[in-house]
């Protein structure tokens, strides 16, 4: 007998006793209330025997783990973005904020600096690194080396400054190397990272209000470290150093990075208007001692 022919069966029977029950308004004798029992003893087997009972129950099983996964979707959908997304998110709007001051978009022709950064890099064996090269059409902001998405570094550089030292696109690609390992150090997201971000990075803010103040308090700390804080003597230090060790097997580069520093030290000395580039850099003079054979002052 197929499982259709005994459910149908099964409740053909309910179905008469169901028409007995209105039928008759008198007190049912005991047979028929033990025939009750027993028919409803019976569709109970059948319907455990053809494992009806165990499919509504698995059902309701995987109704639940269903349930529960489109929860942890919905959840998932209410996530701060990860520590590294939010950097680059922070970066992106500092840019378009400071649009107008910072003067990055506007036509300019292919200076070529991206090909020559590339090449030293991998000339010292820095390869496939993801990075995005802005010139700033202002001399209030001089340089920098941002976080940018999905592991790219954006170099900010000023073109009057460019213009002013009048470097050459190989003078810039090692200003650009000083830049990049200062990145690399941590100094930039050690000086503008707060608590904050480390404990929203990634967390859910599901049935809750969004909180914005975040990318506010970021943005407002880069530009106080772009503008203001810079670099500390020991972190200049630290690079300097760093830069002097790479570029040795490199004589050309060396060479070069030193005659640039050396031009700096007499540019802000003379230039009012780069007059706090040794307060964000300190500073090139200092730089020329460290990369001296005779010198070992810090």
């Amino acid at each position: 007998m197929t499982i259709f022919y005994k459910v149908k069966l099964a409740f053909i029977s309910l179905s008469l006793i169901s028409a007995t029950i209105c039928f008759s308004q008198t007190a049912k004798f005991q047979e028929e209330k033990e025939l009750e029992v027993v028919n409803f003893l019976s569709i109970q087997k059948v319907l455990k025997k053809d494992g009806l009972s165990q499919s509504a129950e698995m059902k309701k099983k995987q109704v639940s783990v269903m349930k529960t996964e489109q929860k942890n979707l919905d959840r998932a959908r209410y996530n701060y973005p990860t520590e590294d997304e939010i950097w680059g998110l922070a970066t992106d709007y500092w840019l378009i904020k400071n649009a107008q001051v910072l003067g990055w978009d506007f036509e300019k022709p292919d200076f070529g600096i991206e090909n020559s950064f590339k090449g030293v890099l991998e000339n010292l064996g820095f390869y496939q690194k993801k990075f995005k090269i802005l010139v700033l059409n202002t001399s209030s902001i001089i340089r920098g080396a941002l976080p940018g998405l999905d592991g790219e570094i954006v170099y900010i550089i000023s073109l009057p400054f460019i213009r002013s030292l009048d470097l050459s696109k190989l003078e810039i690609a090692i200003f650009l190397l000083e830049d990049y390992f200062r990145y690399e150090a941590g100094y930039f997201k050690k000086a503008v990272g707060t608590e904050k971000l480390k404990k929203m990075a990634g967390s859910s803010f599901y049935e809750q209000k969004v909180d914005l103040s975040l990318m506010e308090e970021l943005v407002k700390n880069y530009g106080q470290q772009i503008e203001n804080k810079g670099f500390s003597f020991q972190q200049q230090f630290e690079t300097t150093k760093k830069m002097d060790t790479f570029l040795k097997s490199h004589p050309e580069f060396w060479n070069v990075y030193f005659r640039l520093l050396g031009k700096i030290q007499n540019f802000v000395k003379t230039n009012h208007q780069y007059k706090d580039y040794i307060k964000l850099y300190p500073s090139p003079e200092m730089q020329l001692k460290w990369l001296s054979p005779d010198e070992k002052a810090l």
